[in-house]
């Protein structure tokens, strides 16, 4: 480029894959290859001038089926199929439209998994482990105890406009589901839902809104909802928007067993005055 005055942007890709075969590292080898090539033109030519196209094509063929890393597909289709799918759109596209539109197609799927992910947050319904007083997923341990009437969801994901929605309806979904498990057992329904927001680290005014209409609709169903272990952040746009006073301070809490034990204790206490009218007063009978 520097002797002719041009500005190379590209190289042929068979000479690329070519020059990975052999194990070239620095520049030098792209200088001695152009000497070759060079020499070739210059000495060569009617040796190869009437070669076939297709002698010419698989050779590039060959050199490029080097260029495949068969091993990291394995890998990829192993651990995570989202980014397996990316792998296989930029190679065809690479492979079919080119190096540029490859990369760009290969980038504008990457932004939509991106965005589906973020859309879309991870939600789990939590569970106690026996002997301990940890929660955790359900679907990671199954032998998890779970308390009757009492739903517990972590939401592992920042809360904002796009996915704000989205949560709250995964956990009427949970809630749903639950009291379906609890009808078969004539359990009754579910009375409290404790939010573990320990994840989220950011909130907007959107997911403000969702979470105040979220409780205002349990509540009208007579549901309770406790949220626990917000972070400073969190805790201080609960602050402000005013949702803290509107559920009351008392139902927010540092730990997910500080709200199981305060929700278990005021179902105490609704089944003991339950069961204080069905007795009623000796006296009056």
């Amino acid at each position: 480029g520097g002797v002719f005055q041009a500005y190379p942007t590209t190289g042929a890709i068979g000479q690329s894959a070519i020059n990975d075969d052999i194990g070239g590292q620095t520049g030098a080898s792209s200088v001695i290859s152009g000497l070759v090539v060079m020499l070739v033109l210059l000495f060569l030519t009617p040796v190869f001038e009437n070669m076939p196209m297709s002698v010419l094509a698989a050779i590039v063929i060959v050199f490029v089926m080097s260029m495949f890393d068969y091993n990291e597909a394995i890998y990829l289709f192993k651990v995570h199929k989202f980014d397996f799918s990316v792998w296989i759109v930029a190679f065809l596209g690479t492979l079919f439209l080119g190096v540029e539109f490859g990369l760009a197609i290969a980038v504008a799927v990457s932004v939509i998994i991106v965005v589906y992910e973020s859309v879309y947050p991870h939600t789990a319904v939590l569970g106690r482990l026996p002997g301990t007083s940890l929660y955790r997923n359900i679907k990671q341990y199954p032998n998890l105890e779970r308390y009757d009437q009492l739903l517990i969801v972590r939401i592992d994901a920042p809360l904002y406009f796009a996915n704000a929605h989205t949560a709250r309806d995964k956990v009427r979904k949970y809630k749903r589901v639950t009291e379906e498990e609890l009808a078969k057992r004539n359990a009754g329904v579910v009375r409290y839902i404790i939010l573990d927001l320990s994840p989220v680290s950011h909130i907007d005014t959107t997911a403000l809104h969702v979470l105040e209409d979220m409780y205002i609709t349990q509540k009208r169903l007579g549901v309770t909802i406790c949220m626990c272990n917000p972070g400073i952040a969190v805790t201080d746009r609960l602050l402000r928007s005013g949702l803290v006073d509107l559920m009351g301070r008392n139902h927010f809490f540092p730990d997910v067993i500080d709200a199981v034990h305060f929700c278990l204790e005021e179902m105490d206490r609704a089944e003991e005055s339950a069961l204080a009218l069905n007795v009623g007063d000796p006296e009056e009978k």
